[in-house]
């Protein structure tokens, strides 16, 4: 026994080293960072999404991983967002406690390919300061999509020349077996002409409360479309229709081809009773199916023959109506103008032509400001409002004003006139010292009023320079009212002197007074009210961006992309470089998953909102 006992003391410091290398290790394999790459069940099919995360372990909290990776060689690879996660836990072996902390990140991202193939996705590499780690690249194995006897969609779109601007509609139908509408777990519609927002600006009318609506994939995010369901029989079978719409407005001309629609059902094999007794999914398959491509081909409004008054109107049935806030004035009076567009076509791009052009004011008659006019859209028709200064008094009406846009079912410009409206306009009286009435006291001290001209030429006229009548009253007609600069001379009189000093300095400084005023007056009437419209949004807008400082991250994002996005509406020529890309940043904040985008709103962030909002009000002022 003592022997063994000096073995167990020989071995302690042995099994003390053995403990610390063992506890070493364990820390090495709990702090080692990996990164894997983890994406949703095949197959997979050409249009469909297919979600693929990249899961990291081992790194620290602060700063966020930098992942790096080189495009796919074919198809869409869209980022999603981030979902960090932390994890904490205490242990506690013989006595001793043990802290440990994992730390996950998970980066999301969105793949489609429109073309079957074998595609390979990654590495992805990770970066945090000086550690780098990389995932497995992944192989996966896109198949075509085929006709299917159960399932068809199709899209389909006029046939006549479309022009930038104009309006065109983009219908989706999609019929399937009745059989699947109840077993139908989820589908995923594709439709590649709504992915090109390079090429397009979309028009969309959501469902209201209660409508049917389809759900269709996007590189944007998934949108919901106002459709319709009905039954109808196809070579001797019942299908299930679905039918929606999608207004489309080209920005270029151009032909374009575009892929064939898609859709890829999640049919229901087998199910399963809940423990409430509801049957729940157990299995399930695709069923595939895959449209026809098209082609659309977008044509330039033609050059030779486009009239002055052609302001981009594309459509039909364009009409022009004007009205006035006057019928009887002087000459010089400011006249407001204000001009109501309707048609069915490209009310939100269409403009006014410059008013002082051809087809418009004549110039010698009527004095408008240049150029042309931003208008307001309102249900259905856009108005534009003008002030006009009529300069002769022999104009006796507002003559048709013309106005021109290319009709696209007649491939050719129609010209429009606005009606008539008649003036009365008289001539501006100009009034004069000489026709200024003073009261004058004539011999016998009885008095009277005559003009300045009566009194000069009359026995009581009082001589130039001199400011008083025979009676000692002020008389002011052909008064010396020259500025005089010698103190003394203005000093030199006594109390009565002092009097008529001031009161000729106070009727020097009134007509300054009254010039400046009427300036100032001027100016305001002379006022664009749409300019002064936008200035009020732009200032309330700025407003909207100054407050959203002390809200939450997220929504604070959301008030800053839609100020910017108002007040980019009112004038959009003023597009700073940066918008864009700061709005998208605002957007994945905005719309990311709940708990992802917490926190605070960064002073930067609120800092370049505010930068935009002025970028945006300079540029609508130049």
């Amino acid at each position: 026994m003592p022997g063994r006992r000096r073995i167990d003391q020989g071995l302690a410091p042995m099994r003390v080293l053995l403990i610390g290398i063992a506890a070493l290790a364990v820390a090495n394999v709990a702090g080692a960072q990996t990164a894997q790459v983890k994406v949703s069940p095949g197959p997979y099919f050409q249009g469909e999404t297919i979600e693929v995360h990249v899961v990291t372990e081992g790194f620290e909290e602060e700063p966020t991983p930098e992942i790096r990776f080189d495009k796919p060689q074919s198809g869409r690879l869209d980022f999603l967002g981030i979902n960090p996660s932390v994890r904490s836990s205490i242990s506690i072996v013989n006595g001793r406690m043990t802290r440990t902390k994992q730390v996950n990140f998970t980066y999301r991202y969105r793949y489609s390919s429109s073309t079957p193939r074998s595609v390979t996705i990654g590495p992805f590499q990770v970066v945090q300061g000086s550690t780098r780690v990389s995932s497995r690249p992944l192989r996966i194995q896109i198949q075509p999509l085929g006709k299917n006897k159960r399932v068809r969609i199709d899209t389909r779109w006029t046939d006549a020349p479309v022009y930038p601007g104009q309006r065109m509609e983009v219908e989706i139908e999609w019929a399937f077996d009745p059989d699947l509408h109840d077993r139908m777990r989820s589908y995923r519609i594709e439709i590649p002409i709504f992915n090109r927002s390079d090429l397009f600006r979309y028009v969309d009318d959501p469902p209201r409360p209660g409508e049917t609506e389809l759900s269709v994939q996007t590189s944007k995010g998934e949108i919901a479309l106002r459709a319709s369901v009905t039954e109808r029989v196809e070579s001797g079978q019942r299908v299930k229709v679905v039918k929606a719409k999608r207004t489309l407005i080209p920005l270029q001309p151009g032909e374009f081809d575009f892929a064939a629609p898609t859709v890829v059902i999640d049919e229901v094999t087998r199910w399963r009773r809940d423990l409430f007794g509801q049957r729940t999914p157990q299995g399930t398959r695709k069923v595939p199916a895959i449209g026809s491509p098209a082609r659309l081909v977008v044509r330039d409004v033609p050059a030779e023959g486009r009239p002055p008054s052609y302001a981009g109107a594309i459509g039909r049935g364009f009409s022009l109506e004007i009205k006035a806030n006057r019928s009887v004035l002087q000459v010089g009076d400011p006249i407001e103008l204000e001009l109501e567009l309707r048609g069915d076509g490209n009310l939100e791009s269409a403009g006014m032509p410059d008013l002082a052009g051809p087809g418009g004011l004549d110039p010698q008659l009527f004095r408008v400001p240049s150029g042309g006019r931003a208008g307001i859209l309102e249900d259905g028709s856009k108005s534009f409002r003008v002030q006009a200064r009529v300069l002769d008094a022999s104009v006796r009406e507002i003559p048709p004003l013309a106005y021109s846009y290319f009709d696209t079912d007649k491939g050719e410009y129609i010209t429009v006139h606005t009606q008539p409206i008649a003036l009365s306009v008289r001539r501006a009286q100009i009034v004069t010292a000489d026709d200024v009435v003073s009261p004058v006291r004539q011999e016998g001290g009885t008095g009277s009023l005559r003009s300045n001209q009566e009194q000069r030429a009359g026995k009581d006229a009082v001589p130039l320079g001199d400011s008083r009548s025979a009676s000692g009253r002020l008389v002011l007609s052909g008064a010396n009212l020259s500025v005089v600069r010698e103190p003394a001379k203005l000093t030199r009189a006594g109390s009565a002197g002092g009097s008529r000093a001031g009161l000729i300095a106070f009727l020097h400084v009134l007509p300054l007074c009254a010039i400046a005023a009427a300036i100032w007056i001027r100016r305001r009437a002379d006022l664009d009210p749409t300019v002064a419209s936008r200035r009020s949004l732009h200032r309330r807008e700025r407003e909207r961006i100054a407050a959203a400082a002390g809200a939450p991250r997220a929504e604070a994002m959301a008030t800053l992309a839609d100020a910017l996005r108002t007040m980019l509406k009112a004038a959009p020529e003023a597009r700073p470089a940066k918008l864009d890309a700061f709005l998208a940043e605002c957007d994945a904040v905005a719309y990311a998953p709940p708990g992802t985008a917490g926190g605070a709103l960064e002073p930067a962030a609120h800092e370049m909102a505010m930068e935009l909002a002025r970028a945006i009000e300079e540029g609508a002022e130049r």
